[in-house]
C-alpha cells in the first residue's frame, strides 16, 4: 500500500539517516531526486525526475530538498498527481523539508506520517500555520523544547 512521508528538520538533524535506513529495505526499487548527491546517485533534472516518478510503481521515491518542488507550479501539479494516485501505484513518497514552514499545508491531506526533527522555525509562527490541527503543533512544540539535536516526534496525520 503506498504511504507518504513528510520528514521536517534542519541541517545535521537526522533526515537523511532516517532516508538511508528505509532506502536499505527498498534497496532496487527506489528514486531519488539527490540534487546535492547525497546518496552518490547522478543528478536528474527536477522534469525527468517527475516524469519518471509518475511512471514507476512499487518504488521508494525520494525528494530530498522539497522545497524545490512546490516553488513551481508544474512541480508541485505533478507532485499532486504522485500524492493521489500513491494507494494505485503502491509507492511510498517521502518529502524533506528544512524547516516545518516549507511544508504546504495543501499535501498534509495526502500524507500518512510526519517526522518532525529540529528546525530553525519559531514557536508563534508554527502556531499560526498548524491552528486547528494541534497534532503537528504539539510534536513541533516538544521537539523545539527539547535541548537534544536529534529529539524527533513521529505523528500519524492518516
Amino acid at each position: 500500500m503506498g504511504k507518504c512521508i513528510i520528514i521536517a528538520g534542519g541541517t545535521g538533524t537526522g533526515k537523511t539517516t532516517i532516508v538511508k535506513k528505509l532506502l536499505e529495505k527498498h534497496p532496487k526499487n527506489n528514486l531519488i531526486y539527490d540534487v546535492n548527491n547525497e546518496y552518490g546517485r547522478p543528478y536528474i533534472q527536477m522534469e525527468k525526475f517527475l516524469d519518471k516518478a509518475k511512471r514507476v510503481s512499487n518504488h521508494l521515491i525520494v525528494f530530498e530538498e522539497a522545497t524545490i518542488f512546490f516553488s513551481t507550479a508544474g512541480g508541485d501539479k505533478d507532485v499532486r498527481e504522485l500524492l493521489v494516485r500513491k494507494r494505485h501505484t503502491n509507492n511510498i513518497l517521502i518529502f524533506n523539508f528544512h524547516s516545518l514552514s516549507q511544508v504546504p499545508l495543501h499535501i498534509l491531506m495526502f500524507c500518512d506520517y510526519m517526522i518532525i526533527k529540529k528546525t530553525n522555525d519559531q514557536l508563534s509562527q508554527m502556531e499560526r500555520k498548524y491552528k486547528g490541527n494541534d497534532k503537528v503543533f504539539e510534536a513541533f512544540r516538544d521537539v523545539y523544547n527539547s535541548p537534544n539535536k536529534h529529539e524527533t516526534r513521529i505523528i500519524k496525520l492518516l
